[in-house]
């Protein structure tokens, strides 16, 4: 009931003048269970993306969305069938305004040699620029201001043109 409440009030503001909305969907620390827990996560997040695309109508042809996370997760199940928290992770891209059907970034492997400390997916990128590329498309912000004011820190490198 909390996610339509927040759902809801998203898209409303989103169709107004607001024009970034940032919400959290909780319970994908999966310490345990994690085969139990993911089908309603999946769900979740499906429902989330599907009721911002309706609720949009055409505005979600200018619309990114970024599903992501500050940590990523072990590669292999800890004692109680669940994941501990890792280094390397993935984020999923939607929205009319993504050039989507692919993947982006380098795919490192999941075999012992190719993981970060023999267990975790190697990171190969900063996930915060992901969301400088939206914003640099989206909004014509310079790559300068957001490695110095809105990402400090950031080195964007180069565009991989994820907006159309």
């Amino acid at each position: 009931k909390q996610l339509v409440s927040t759902l809801d009030f998203t898209v409303n503001r989103l169709r107004g003048d607001t024009r970034i909305a940032a919400f959290s969907l909780l319970g994908w620390d999966t310490l345990s269970s994690q085969h139990l827990r993911m089908p309603k996560l999946l769900g979740q997040l499906s429902q989330a993306i599907l009721t911002l695309k309706t609720g949009l109508g055409p505005a979600w042809d200018t619309t990114t969305v970024l599903a992501m996370t500050e940590f990523g997760r072990t590669v292999r199940q800890n004692g109680t069938r669940g994941t501990d928290h890792g280094t390397g992770g993935a984020m999923l891209m939607a929205g009319g305004a993504v050039r989507g059907g692919r993947v982006y970034g380098a795919w490192p492997g999941l075999a012992e040699a190719d993981l970060y400390s023999r267990r975790d997916l190697m990171p190969t990128a900063d996930v915060r620029s992901y969301a400088g590329y939206a914003m640099q498309g989206l909004f014509g912000l310079a790559g300068s201001d957001l490695e110095r004011v809105v990402f400090p820190g950031l080195a964007l490198g180069s565009h991989p043109g994820i907006i159309l």
